[in-house]
């Protein structure tokens, strides 16, 4: 399990590496280009599988502090919450870092809920490859973070960082944010030019925006005649006629897919994070079962949910499987999961 854990994890990196390539890092990497990169996301993510590639968590450290403007506080907040305190700590820290970078109070509320975090997690070293070199001073730390209980040494800054090429289509929503200004309208269209619509509530759950914001767009964007709607108040449905709200905006005819990010990267740092912190009982193949068998019912519909090219794929069905079966079950999805989404987000 140990190569198989190592690879899914390689595989996700590899992801995250084409997304903040296509957002404005300056690394020889092929951007992203045919799913929607969703930036708050995508920070939070490299917070969690950061810790495997140090270079990948300063460049994204760096893109921060060049970009923090184009982040919506709210956003990383709920993202977050679904990774848990471990990576919650870790995004504090960064969000604090780039405060202190730039000398402006990036971020208050993110950093003080992100704080919460402190009670519940132990002293540790950042990154996997550097673990026993800081324990006894054998190395200097970085002040900021260990603030957040966390060793590591002065992150490479290199400010190289560019703003997002919207031209790109995977950049489709930094580009309506630019049109339409801070609020949700921008979240809302984004969905609805890359999937055929929904409920409000469904919307929301899909973009990370509390209910209310989203209805609300949604009837305002019925009023002015830009969306359609059908049925009433609690099962409505809203869509667009992508076409012709694509050309009025100078969008091309390709758009590209669009992804449930905050749910795929935290299925599968749920799963990565469980071999890691339950090795032992994952050395036993019984026991191993058992864990995946009970991962299997939070990760399964929470990829399948994630996009439409995810929502084709078959689901292993629990009552047929047995003892080692569950685990050789899940196993199998998330390498099948894992390949379709690189399909669309890797050059």
């Amino acid at each position: 399990m140990e190569s198989w854990q190592s690879d899914l994890e390689k595989r996700i990196v590899r992801i995250l590496w084409s997304q903040w390539a296509a957002v404005g890092l300056y690394v020889a990497v092929e951007p992203c280009r045919e799913a929607v990169i969703d930036p708050e996301a995508l920070l939070v993510a490299t917070c969690a599988f950061g810790r495997m590639d140090a270079r990948m968590f300063d460049e994204a450290l760096d893109w921060t502090i060049a970009n923090h403007g184009l982040l919506k506080p709210w956003r990383l907040r709920r993202i977050s919450r679904s990774f848990g305190p471990a990576v919650q700590r870790i995004l504090g820290a960064l969000l604090e870092y780039a405060a202190v970078d730039t000398g402006k109070e990036l971020f208050p509320g993110v950093r003080q809920e992100m704080r919460e975090a402190l009670d519940k997690v132990e002293m540790e070293t950042l990154f996997w490859r550097e673990k026993g070199r800081f324990e006894e001073g054998r190395k200097p730390r970085d002040e900021v973070f260990a603030q957040w209980k966390l060793w590591r040494g002065t992150p490479r800054v290199r400010r190289h960082s560019a703003r997002p090429e919207t031209g790109n289509p995977a950049n489709l929503m930094f580009r309506l944010r630019d049109y339409y200004g801070a609020g949700a309208r921008a979240d809302v269209m984004t969905y609805l030019l890359t999937e055929k619509g929904g409920s409000s509530h469904g919307i929301a759950i899909k973009i990370k925006y509390q209910h209310g914001q989203v209805y609300k767009v949604l009837e305002d964007l019925v009023g002015a005649g830009i969306a359609y709607k059908r049925g009433g108040r609690g099962n409505a449905y809203y869509w667009i006629d992508q076409e012709s709200v694509a050309a009025s905006l100078g969008l091309g005819k390709t758009r590209p897919v669009f992804f449930v990010w905050g749910d795929i990267f935290s299925a599968f740092d749920m799963v990565i994070s469980d071999w890691r912190e339950h090795q032992r009982e994952h050395m036993n193949d019984f026991l191993s079962a058992e864990r995946m068998r009970n991962l299997a019912v939070e990760v399964i519909p929470m990829l399948r949910g994630a996009g439409e090219p995810l929502s084709r794929m078959p689901a292993p069905d629990a009552r047929n499987l047995k003892g080692t079966e569950h685990k050789e079950a899940l196993m199998d999805f998330m390498d099948r999961a894992g390949r379709i989404i690189e399909g669309y987000a890797v050059s």
